[in-house]
């Protein structure tokens, strides 16, 4: 499974918004669409277009930057799910300490000369998607997975620059589905020790019937007891699951 695949994946799921209207509905949509968008920088107002809220309005948006960046331009919200999804970090660049491939600098020189980058656009403007221990120089790195490199376009929009690495283990989702928040953490935990507490009492108790009584007491108090810990502190939540840190230089 690939990194790349996956968030093209949720791409096309964000733009069949506006896949049930006729081509010739389309290319009428976007004329307006760019003429709107040349009144709205008329007024200055740039830096606003990505506020917009109807979602054709916003597939619009998305179809120019798409037109101005030779395409390979994500939203943020699927960047989000995929890190989620994968339990990866979307971070600046400068803060990444993974291995980089041969291509990366050819990559990189030839989109800053396209678009006429400065070095304060260098410096800020660039993330890696990529697993956390590769952010994290104390942490002992574990086999590079699949990294992207994206250029921030505005607060919405992120241009894909380069991908490298190897491709995700389709356990990874698994494994990651209990990370993604306090509910899933509660039902992973209260499950495993449903079934160490079975193994345990199944031999010790008289009947399956007690085993399995006791076993659903402890397992309730349990899990009750860790989402209860958990459920109103939400920095600590912040720390632990990918819903929150998906995006944050804490370490876990």
């Amino acid at each position: 499974m690939n990194l790349h695949d996956v968030l093209i994946k949720e791409d096309q799921k964000r733009q069949g918004v506006v896949n049930d209207p006729a081509r010739e509905a389309q290319v009428l949509l976007q004329e307006q669409g760019m003429q709107e968008e040349r009144a709205i920088r008329q007024l200055g107002l740039s830096r606003s277009l990505h506020q917009v809220h109807d979602p054709k309005q916003r597939w619009l948006r998305h179809w120019l930057l798409n037109k101005e960046f030779d395409g390979e331009v994500y939203h943020v919200d699927d960047i989000k799910k995929v890190c989620v999804n994968y339990r990866m970090r979307m971070l600046p660049s400068r803060l990444y300490h993974g291995p980089i491939d041969p291509e990366f600098g050819v990559k990189l020189n030839r989109f800053q000369q396209e678009h006429r980058l400065s070095q304060e656009d260098l410096e800020y403007d660039f993330y890696i998607v990529a697993p956390a221990e590769t952010f994290d120089l104390e942490q002992r790195q574990r086999p590079l997975i699949d990294p992207l490199l994206l250029y921030k376009v505005d607060q919405q929009h992120y241009k894909l620059v380069h991908q490298w690495g190897g491709d995700l283990h389709p356990l990874r989702y698994l494994q990651s589905w209990r990370h993604r928040n306090l509910t899933n953490m509660t039902i992973y935990w209260t499950v495993v020790t449903f079934l160490v507490t079975m193994l345990m009492f199944g031999f010790l108790a008289e009947s399956m019937a007690n085993a399995f009584t006791i076993a659903s007491v402890f397992t309730f108090l349990v899990g009750w007891g860790f989402y209860s810990t958990l459920r109103d502190n939400l920095e600590e939540q912040k720390h632990r699951f990918s819903n929150y840190n998906w995006n944050q230089s804490w370490t876990f």
